[in-house]
């Protein structure tokens, strides 16, 4: 476990604190986003603040400030967009992303709950009924249906027809259990139960079972009181519009029942189901505290029946009554005494086997989502199996030198105990964030195989990767904190086996997987610098623009089959026909002129990529320059295929209105430089399918292009600077600090190499990414860029534009799917 890097607040005479009484509410979204709460003095009064950030680019934090009661609990939704926030006050905000921008946030008061004094001391946002298992004993299977297990998972709350209804549950201190249905943006559906708690209860914990029912646990914290566990059903009648919720009590746990010793523990601190979703088996982790330090204990709740007297046990089976199952609670494990815990975290990524060697992890080393992290007083981190609670990993903490400003112009080094108060995993376990007393915020790398003698580049270690990452291509989990266990030279041959990973799986889930893959490769290929990745963002590209020059497509007659619509019959040609004249492919098609018009910039765009290629093709080809945008992309064939297509279409629509159609600068005045170009792809498109050699003939004519025409150079698209690509200059740990980014320069310096045709811009914000638009060095107005991919395009819709569809397309995410972060012209473009 290694420290990636250390964030912290500028240093001014009102620092950033942690929240009351040292206690920080810290959660990780499924989408690689980080919420957690700080607090600063101001004139004497204490202000709470609200802050979410993306671990990849730390330094970009929101803060808000937050004016209710001190904040007790943050949960994120399953997508990982919004998130919920509880308070002593009984305030429970919902927060959202206006405009889809990870850096700007909001809280919606016509969503939110205010139980005016009920302190909330949980929530959580009911089940959607999508559960995948990862099953660490199949991971040499061949097929995604069988490591990865889809188990049925009922919704908390159906409508009907068994869809999921979004909404969320919270628990206060007095037991009251309030649930709301989010119907629509501004409609909610409420409904209220008690648990019928005789004292005030200080710990609260949610988790959802198979059946689509609801568990909940509280405590007051005292060791000598049950632990009480309570059964939510909840049900939604569409006809009345009504919520009805029913409570069933659970045996309670007694934690003085157990084999242990714990005389000198006073209270409990922490209690936690495990996992986070249960099926039959309910198990949960206890945390026993006192003046000397903390012990965890690990209980499980059982169904037993009821034996028969012997005498019984002689009647026949239609005679026996039907027995009554009950439930008890039986110890399983416990730690070795620890120092006091101030925080814990247990994995989101569910962890299923049958073995029990492979649930101890002896068989492959594989331990991400079978161990809890545990923040402890002494200033370590410790790594627990989360059955054997022994420590895997044990991480020892530095003291934090602090400058602290006592008055203006003098400044006094001071030397305070730093100490961990908060711990969160990831979402697939492999990194975990910890923020001190000091307000500090440090990322650690937990790599899969913890405390096991392999390295990353070792044979497991790379397989253990690979299935983390197919694991998040099925289920859309953020894959970023897999990707920190890459190192350079381990791209290609992860690129390999990732592909062929998912070339194994059936035919219609490679067509679902494709656009994720390439979006993967796009982050993986940022890690080595490689140029491939503008080959995965011209696919995706491709792809999208494709789509939708195939829907301005219409017939000038009635379409009333497939083979009729000239779209589907354009298509089906592209991938068979070997015509290479392109006027003889030409449709009886019609569209509308004005919408054209607005996609000349598109047009244009797919020209001059194609030009690129076939100037590029004996450079890469013949010269064997593979270290080159679009060099993969000869080899594909279905994307040349997709070429062919588009290039007809850009053939008619040039006829139909002459300003479609793209412009060229020609030093040939009587070369047709579409049917040309057609011609060149189609000789290539022959050639790609069985690794054939391109035709010499093919490749000389490309070789003259550039004595015929002007060859528009590529805009390469950089990575967004981030830490996946900051810890290649970094020997050591990288700091950073709040509010002010530091440019890479690693990107920096790789932007300086040049290459034929390729045009490397000074700025990504030089043109607009997805509109194809000209937007200057400096541009003066905002733009929004992917976190994921470094796609840069402008905040607002182009003016009087005609085709929304495109600009729609894009707007709650990128093409590869990151979010979007605002990027000021006030602020700057930090590239």
């Amino acid at each position: 476990m290694d420290l990636v890097y250390k964030v912290n607040w500028p240093q001014r005479s009102n620092p950033m604190l942690p929240g009351h009484c040292d206690i920080i509410m810290c959660a990780w979204s499924s989408s690689n986003l980080l919420a957690f709460t700080v607090e600063k003095q101001v004139n004497g009064f204490l202000k709470q603040y609200v802050c979410v950030l993306n671990p990849n680019q730390p330094w970009d934090v929101f803060k808000t400030h937050y004016k209710g009661g001190e904040i007790t609990c943050i949960q994120w939704d399953h997508t990982g967009t919004k998130f919920l926030t509880g308070d002593s006050h009984g305030l429970c905000c919902l927060w959202t992303m206006p405009n889809s921008l990870i850096n700007m946030w909001t809280a919606k008061s016509k969503l939110s709950i205010d139980l005016k004094g009920e302190e909330i001391i949980a929530v959580g946002w009911l089940h959607h009924g999508i559960r995948v298992l990862f099953n660490i004993e199949r991971l040499e299977a061949p097929y995604t249906s069988e490591k990865f297990d889809r188990m049925k998972f009922r919704p908390s709350v159906m409508q009907y027809g068994g869809k999921p209804m979004d909404g969320y549950i919270l628990v206060t201190g007095t037991g009251l259990v309030t649930v709301r249905l989010l119907k629509s943006e501004t409609e909610i559906i409420k409904g209220e139960a008690n648990l019928n708690i005789s004292t005030h209860q200080q710990i609260a914990n949610i988790t959802f079972t198979s059946q689509g029912k609801i568990l909940i646990l509280t405590s007051d914290g005292n060791i000598d009181h049950l632990i009480q566990f309570h059964e939510i059903s909840v049900m939604y009648d569409s006809e009345d519009g009504k919520l009805n919720i029913e409570v069933e009590s659970l045996p309670g746990l007694p934690t003085r029942s157990g084999k242990e010793d714990i005389s000198s523990y006073t209270h409990i601190s922490h209690v936690n189901f495990f996992p986070r979703e249960n099926e039959d088996k309910i198990q949960v982790v206890v945390c026993l505290s006192g003046p000397s330090g903390s012990k965890f204990v690990n209980w499980l709740l059982r169904k037993d029946v009821t034996q028969l007297h012997r005498m019984f046990q002689s009647m026949t089976a239609s005679a026996i009554p039907k027995l009554d199952e009950l439930r008890s609670w039986q110890f399983v494990t416990q730690s070795a005494d620890l120092p006091r815990v101030t925080s814990f975290s247990i994995p989101t990524i569910t962890i299923t086997t049958s073995s029990a060697k492979s649930k101890l992890g002896e068989n492959n080393k594989f331990y991400s989502g079978c161990c809890i992290a545990v923040a402890l007083a002494d200033n370590t981190i410790q790594i627990l199996h989360s059955i054997l609670l022994n420590p895997l990993v044990v991480k020892h903490l530095p003291e934090t030198t602090t400058t602290n400003v006592t008055s203006p112009g003098k400044r006094a080094k001071t030397t305070q105990p730093s100490c961990v108060r908060s711990v969160t995993f990831s979402a697939m376990s492999c990194a975990l964030v910890t923020i001190d007393n000091l307000g500090s915020l440090s990322l650690y790398k937990v790599p899969p195989w913890l405390n096991s003698t392999r390295n990353s580049d070792s044979e497991q270690a790379m397989k253990q990767i690979v299935h983390l990452l197919i694991y998040c291509l099925l289920t859309g989990q953020e894959w970023w904190d897999v990707l920190l266990h890459v190192q350079p030279h381990m791209v290609d041959p992860l690129i390999s086996q990732l592909t062929s990973g998912v070339a194994q799986q059936p035919a219609y889930l490679q067509q679902v997987l494709q656009s994720r893959l390439h979006a993967m490769k796009i982050t993986i290929y940022h890690l080595s610098g490689s140029p491939a990745s503008m080959d995965c963002h011209l696919i995706l590209l491709f792809d999208a623009i494709s789509l939708v020059f195939r829907s301005l497509l219409r017939p000038h007659q009635q379409v009333t089959t497939e083979n009729t619509d000239p779209a589907i019959r354009l298509k089906a040609v592209s991938c068979s026909s070997l015509e290479s004249n392109i006027d003889k492919l030409l449709l009886n098609v019609d569209t509308d002129p004005q919408t054209l018009q607005s996609m000349q910039q598109l047009i244009q765009w797919v020209a001059d990529v194609t030009l690129y290629l076939l100037a590029s093709a004996p450079i890469t080809l013949f010269q064997k320059q593979t270290n080159r945008p679009g060099a993969s992309l000869y080899r594909n064939r279905p994307w040349l295929s997709i070429l062919r297509e588009m290039l007809v279409i850009i053939r008619v629509w040039g006829l139909l209105k002459s300003a479609c159609s793209p412009i060229f600068t020609l030093l040939d005045t009587k070369l047709d430089v579409l049917a040309h170009a057609y011609k060149l792809v189609t000789s290539l498109w022959q050639t790609s399918g069985d690794m054939k050699e391109p035709d010499p003939a093919a490749m000389n004519e490309c070789s003259l292009l550039s004595c015929q025409l002007v060859i528009p150079p590529l805009e390469v698209i950089p990575p967004p600077n981030g830490i996946l690509n900051h810890i290649r200059s970094y020997r050591g740990e990288a700091k950073f600090v709040f509010g002010e980014p530091q440019a890479d320069m690693h990107l920096t310096s790789s932007r300086q190499q040049t290459m034929d045709y390729v045009n490397n811009s000074a700025s990504s914000g030089k043109i607009d990414a997805l509109r194809r638009v000209f937007l200057g060095k400096t541009p003066n107005q905002d733009l929004k860029e992917c976190t994921r991919c470094g796609i840069t395009t402008m905040y607002n819709s182009m003016p009087r534009t005609t085709l929304k569809v495109w600009d729609q397309r894009f707007i709650k995410s990128c093409l590869c799917g990151g979010h979007w972060r605002l990027v000021t012209s006030s602020a700057g473009f930090i590239p």
